[in-house]
């Protein structure tokens, strides 16, 4: 009787046969699964260990065990088994700010699953990190491949909306990438109204299904609150931040300081600058250490705008020193000023102007002001000449009222060529210009004047 064994050939002797080629679905390695319950069994030891890792912020562990994959893990690679892995590398990646490596990763998961809304989700989210990462100077990225990042960024975000429409977080963050990292504001204000109309449209278990996004929707609110009133809807802000305050009230998902702030600053705006004391006050009492310098600014102005000059003082002391940045040194002039300390707010100027980088215009302005009113005109054109100096070097195009104040100060100083010539540059550049219709009119009375009085003076002599 012949045995299984003695049937089969040696390896030589048996005939070539061609194998089956297999497609997405069914591999010839399939119909002998050893290799492949292997892998995942592999695979699911790989998850497990990467997810123990994640809980402990091991991200670098994580790293040095499996990436890159098709080093540590060939085996899962071999047989497509890589993609959940990788997508996991992906987020410690970017957790260590391995931006570009993240990306890559994730790229190559959508190439084979184009449609999977989580590496759209993740890969929108990685550009969008690495874009803050920048913005906060802690990796380098501008020019080009800044602009490629966004676009990126943009490009997946649709994808992932395109696939789930009412994600709260993905309807959020592109708002802030619009808001933050682009400074579009108005394109902003839609994705953070649709976010707060897609949460309240939810009943109450959807929301406990879909709690992890309620910090979003919180978030997109504040940022609502934030656009409307930039854009000048100072009512409709202030319905918004109070409909932030109370749904965030037992979370705290936002800091109070700032969502007290907040509320103070749409108050200031309406001109309703008790109820901004209050929300001002409020919000310094919930913070912790130093007083944060943003409310302290605000407070002030808000106590000046009450004729509480003496607290506006106090307010303003309360930044140290060392921390007040240009617009509380602005503040603190205005108070100062208010109090007729002039030479105070001089020094306070000056010393702010000399450290400022980026709008060191806005000091020269004032200054030009004080000197303006205290009738040194001289000293007043030396500042305006060096805001419009200063502006032109890091913008690129005059600056409107720098010129405006040359002109005026030229005007007064009987220089009525020179006057008349900066008055035409500021038409120009800005003919709506607040004050440049009454200058002309000064000007040409003034040289109607002296023409007349020239007229007058001819005919005497010649009598």
């Amino acid at each position: 009787m012949t045995t299984a064994t003695q049937n089969i050939q040696p390896e030589e002797q048996r005939p070539a046969r061609e194998m089956p080629a297999g497609d997405e679905f069914l591999q010839t390695g399939d119909l002998v699964p050893v290799r492949r319950d292997a892998a995942v069994r592999r695979l699911k030891r790989t998850l497990a260990e990467m997810e123990e890792l994640f809980r402990e912020n091991r991200w670098q562990a994580a790293l040095d065990l499996f990436y890159p994959p098709t080093e540590k893990l060939p085996e899962l690679c071999d047989l497509a088994l890589d993609i959940p892995v990788r997508a996991k590398l992906a987020f410690a990646l970017g957790q260590l700010k391995c931006f570009d490596d993240a990306i890559a990763e994730l790229e190559l998961c959508l190439a084979r699953e184009p449609d999977n809304f989580q590496h759209h989700n993740s890969l929108a989210y990685t550009a969008y990190s690495s874009l803050y990462a920048a913005k906060n100077r802690e990796v380098f990225l501008s020019g080009k491949p800044r602009r490629e990042r966004i676009a990126l960024a943009h490009r997946h975000f649709a994808a992932a909306l395109a696939l789930r429409p009412d994600s709260v977080t993905n309807l959020y963050r592109r708002g802030m990438l619009l808001k933050e990292i682009e400074g579009k504001s108005d394109a902003a204000l839609p994705f953070f109204r649709q976010a707060r109309t897609v949460w309240e449209k939810l009943d109450a278990a959807e929301r406990q299904t879909r709690r992890r996004e309620c910090k979003n929707y919180v978030k997109s609110l504040y940022q609502l609150a934030a656009v409307l009133l930039k854009a000048g809807h100072g009512r409709q802000a202030l319905d918004v931040i109070k409909k932030c305050l109370a749904e965030d009230e037992s979370s705290d998902y936002i800091s109070r300081v700032f969502k007290y702030f907040a509320l103070g600053k749409v108050h200031f705006y309406l001109n309703d600058f008790g109820a901004a004391r209050d929300a001002l006050r409020f919000a310094m009492q919930c913070g912790h250490g130093p007083a944060e310098d943003f409310v302290c600014e605000l407070l002030a102005r808000t106590y000046l705008a009450l004729e509480r000059v003496e607290r506006a003082g106090e307010t303003i002391a309360k930044v140290p020193e060392n921390r007040r940045r240009p617009y509380v040194r602005w503040t603190e002039a205005d108070i100062l000023c208010k109090a007729g300390d002039y030479a105070a707010a001089r020094q306070v100027l000056l010393k702010c102007s000399r450290r400022d980088r980026r709008s060191r215009h806005k000091s020269l302005l004032r200054l030009v002001k004080i000197e303006y009113l205290l009738k040194k005109y001289d000293a007043a054109q030396h500042y305006a000449r060096q805001a419009d100096t200063f502006f032109r070097e890091k913008w690129g195009h005059p600056l409107a009222e720098a010129l405006f104040w040359r002109a005026v100060c030229a005007w007064r100083r009987q220089d009525m060529e020179k006057a008349a010539r900066l008055a035409a540059e500021l038409e120009a550049f800005s003919p709506g210009y607040a004050g440049l219709a009454k200058l002309q009119a000064r000007l040409q009375g003034t040289t109607a004047s002296a023409n007349l009085r020239h007229i007058t003076e001819v005919r005497h002599a010649e009598s």
